[in-house]
């Protein structure tokens, strides 16, 4: 089971994800949930997974197979050179498509479901951070002023303190606080959610083009243990 959560708000946006990917009685296991792609003073990109790993991890696989190639193609599409976050997130659900085209009739034929979703965010040079969520079919939603956050995995148990508490003018420290205790809310109640706990918090980033230059404000991205609770950047 996952939990990841991403929120927008009128400075930034905070994304917090889960490590666990198995919980039985003997076989605990941790994976990272949480990728994050950054041209300095052009984009930043994170994405997190859930559902089937083998599923989530063939996404990624394709994503970072087009930026090798495009060492040797640079004309080729890549999540570095798409122009928008929706662009981004279509560009994400082409991969997601192709390995739903090569795996499905495999996983279906022996009871499994082809289960994977994703949320895809951040923010591109000169445009406003976004946050999108991606089915397995490839199409996305995105958060909105109304509905300024979305989530995969295990949500019911973290989400009513983000209704009760967390809007789209929630300020960029109280809403890492609302995330944070969306998640251990989760953690506490269902044991296949657990720790490390990624978390990514990106202030509202500004760019000023002076002679083809350009500087961004702060970026930052820890990680919290499970054992002494201490967070590490």
């Amino acid at each position: 089971m996952t939990y990841c959560l991403g929120m927008l708000c009128r400075t930034g946006a905070v994304f917090l994800s889960d490590s666990r990917t198995s919980a039985g009685m003997d076989n605990i296991t941790m994976r990272s949930k949480m990728r994050v792609y950054e041209k300095p003073s052009e984009r930043v990109i994170c994405i997190m997974t859930s559902g089937n790993l083998s599923l989530t991890q063939a996404t990624l696989a394709l994503i970072d197979d087009d930026l090798v190639l495009a060492n040797n193609e640079p004309a080729s599409e890549t999540i570095m050179n798409t122009q928008t976050l929706y662009e981004t997130a279509r560009y994400v659900g082409t991969k997601v498509r192709a390995v739903e085209k090569r795996d499905r009739v495999a996983l279906e034929a022996d009871g499994f479901d082809f289960n994977i979703n994703l949320i895809v965010g951040g923010q591109i040079a000169g445009m406003t951070p976004e946050i999108h969520l991606i089915y397995p079919q490839g199409n996305s939603i995105h958060a909105t002023r109304d509905c300024p956050f979305l989530q995969i995995g295990e949500t019911k148990y973290g989400k009513p303190i983000l209704d009760r508490g967390f809007n789209y003018e929630t300020s960029l420290s109280d809403a890492v606080k609302f995330g944070i205790i969306s998640i251990d809310a989760t953690m506490k109640s269902n044991v296949a959610v657990g720790p490390p706990i990624d978390l990514l918090s990106m202030r509202l980033i500004r760019w000023w083009q002076i002679c083809g230059c350009a500087s961004m404000k702060m970026i930052h991205i820890c990680r919290r243990s499970g054992g002494n609770g201490r967070m590490e950047s």
